[in-house]
């Protein structure tokens, strides 16, 4: 089988008919200016970093190799182009301005790496691997979208699997690991992912190599990623509704899709009486309120409000720290909401409980309204 990378692999666990569009059906994906953009970045990076020996190249020579290497696909206009290619100089100078005193040469830029997992073959390039100075390894990765925390850094499989790639192949411990993100110059570093998580990835490689032999592609369709796939228009998941537009439907096809018309207006509707009767609603309190009174009647219905108050606690350990020390934890083993709304309410707090929970949480008062129909005008509507 062919060798599979972390994307296809990523690619697969997100829906497996994708991948089969693009890894087997070798359909060609729409070019992205995203991908062009990291792409002629990271190439940057790597012809910095590349030289046989220090000094590294000058900021002019970078910024040349960088526009004469610039990627144009993908790009939706000249304008986003342009935008694009100018913070791709802020980024680049910014980085040689401050990595340029502190120049290292590193162990590897854009090591490929080619290794087997339970005899799955697996491929990868790592952007960067620094040698540190007790001959540990530290992994680099470049990103260039959006930003991110650290709590990505410690789960993520990318470097999960270059970790593994590295210690398995050089034959030297993974100290730390590490996603740059090139446009805040943020290094983001955690140490070496544990043993349990490595060994959870190599299991899920050889798990979804064995769903694509046995040749499994259903498609996993949800409207937010299906929304920008290119193969959206080939996919089994949305045939339906292609038909449909094309006047191709048959006539239990037709039917299923006008009775998935009339449910999502049905739901339309119900969504609109409800924003009209919440403004009525509001209406009406106003009035009750204004006019000090408790109860309204119509020809048909009659409205009364009540005031409800609740308490809204967010550290239920502390809440439940006061209880026992208060005495009450034989009243409420575990500090539900209903079990706290009911103490709140009662008389049974010391002054002193009763202020220590009121400063762990904030009173939330509600006006409901309530409404019954007028039973003299039950037959009428």
């Amino acid at each position: 089988m062919r060798a599979l990378s972390h994307s296809a692999i990523s690619m697969y666990l997100d829906c497996p008919q994708k991948y089969k569009f693009k890894y087997v059906d070798r359909i060609p994906e729409k070019p992205k200016h995203f991908f062009s953009f990291g792409q002629t970045v990271h190439q940057a990076l790597e012809f910095f970093y590349g030289v046989p020996v220090p000094p590294p190249p000058s900021l002019k020579e970078l910024l040349d190799f960088y526009k004469k290497n610039w990627r144009s696909a993908g790009y939706e206009t000249p304008e986003q182009e342009a935008q694009y290619l100018e913070e791709g100089r802020r980024i680049l100078t910014a980085f040689h301005q401050k990595h340029v005193k502190d120049y290292k040469l590193p162990f590897f830029a854009e090591y490929a790496f080619h290794l087997e997992v339970g005899g799955v073959p697996v491929t990868g390039k790592v952007d960067r691997i620094d040698k540190l100075e007790d001959s540990r390894l530290a992994v680099v990765d470049y990103k260039t979208g959006k930003a991110f925390d650290i709590s990505r850094v410690e789960k993520d499989t990318q470097l999960t699997m270059y970790q593994m790639a590295c210690e398995e192949l050089l034959g030297m411990p993974v100290a730390q690991l590490t996603f740059y993100h090139l446009p805040s110059l943020t290094e983001l570093t955690v140490r070496r992912h544990p043993d349990g998580q490595v060994q959870a990835w190599r299991k899920r490689i050889v798990d979804v190599a064995e769903d694509i032999g046995a040749k499994k592609f259903l498609p996993k369709p949800e409207d937010r990623k299906c929304s920008w796939c290119d193969y959206k228009g080939l996919c089994p998941a949305w045939q339906h509704q292609e038909n449909l537009l094309d006047g191709k439907a048959g006539a239990p096809e037709k039917e299923l899709g006008e009775s998935v018309d009339r449910y999502g207006a049905l739901k339309d509707q119900i969504k609109d009486l409800e924003a009209e009767a919440e403004k009525v609603r509001q209406e009406i309190v106003e009035a009750l309120e204004r006019l000090d009174f408790l109860r309204a009647f119509g020809k048909k219905y009659e409205v009364s409000r009540s005031l409800e108050e609740k308490w809204e606690f967010k550290d239920k350990r502390a809440v439940l720290e006061v209880f026992k020390a208060g005495g009450l934890y034989e009243k409420v083993l575990a500090p539900s909401a209903a079990e706290i709304q009911k103490i709140m309410r009662g008389n049974d707090l010391s002054p002193a409980v009763r202020a220590k929970l009121e400063n762990l949480g904030r009173k939330i008062q509600t006006i409901l309204l309530r409404y019954k129909r007028l039973e003299n005008s039950a037959g009428s509507q």
